[in-house]
């Protein structure tokens, strides 16, 4: 066995952070804490974008062209049993995990710009739309926080089989390394430092909340 770097402390970082936010949000939702809720949003949207410039420009790990492959060898990968092999980042079926958190997230972060609850809470963006909107808007932030759930729920459970295999990704995000077969490891990838990309999250969330919270009444 072989212990490999997998992960870069921001992708570690963004990952521990979402779940903390998701549950806070969860709560603070089902607790008409609104300022809270808020407050957890704008800071989630922040982390957002910070994981899309990442994506492009962070980790060779991180880039989503190292781990979103073509439909075509995602199929081959599954055939020839490739998938439960260790993988540095996230294998191919996992990158369209990926793909989709990130745009279930999305439209989790842009619906709630319009949501209320009809009594004190009013999105930043609720104003300037029209009644049916903010009705369709909010119907969509509840039922898409539902898909949002079960998404996470499948991400968790292939993480559990995946360590039931000996292939242990749920340590590999919280220290960044796991231990592969040396036959499985490969080539050293180029690793960037978390400092850029935390402040680049700080900065647009702080500018979110400021702009935002301009606008939302709760």
């Amino acid at each position: 066995m072989q212990s490999i770097r997998v992960w870069d402390n921001f992708t570690r970082l963004y990952h521990i952070s979402q779940l903390i936010l998701l549950g806070l949000l969860w709560y603070s939702g089902d607790n008409a804490d609104f300022e809270l809720h808020f407050q957890c949003g704008f800071a989630l949207a922040g982390l957002w974008i910070t994981r899309i410039i990442w994506g492009f420009c962070g980790s060779d790990t991180s880039r989503f062209g190292h781990f979103i492959k073509s439909p075509w060898r995602v199929l081959k990968a599954w055939r020839s049993n490739l998938i439960v092999q260790p993988h540095q980042g996230h294998n191919p079926v996992g990158g369209y995990m990926v793909l989709a958190l990130l745009g279930t997230l999305f439209l989790q972060i842009i619906t709630g710009l319009f949501a209320t609850d009809d009594v004190l809470a009013e999105g930043p963006l609720y104003a300037f739309v029209s009644e049916s909107t903010v009705e369709f808007m909010d119907s969509l932030h509840a039922s898409n926080f539902d898909i949002l759930l079960i998404l996470v729920a499948i991400h968790a459970l292939a993480g559990i089989l995946h360590l039931i295999r000996g292939d242990n990704v749920i340590k590999a995000i919280i220290t960044g390394k796991k231990n592969v077969p040396v036959k499985h490891a490969v080539t050293e990838h180029n690793f960037k430092s978390a400092l850029l990309p935390t402040i680049i999250w700080l900065f647009v969330a702080a500018m979110l909340y400021y702009l935002g919270m301009s606008y939302a009444s709760y």
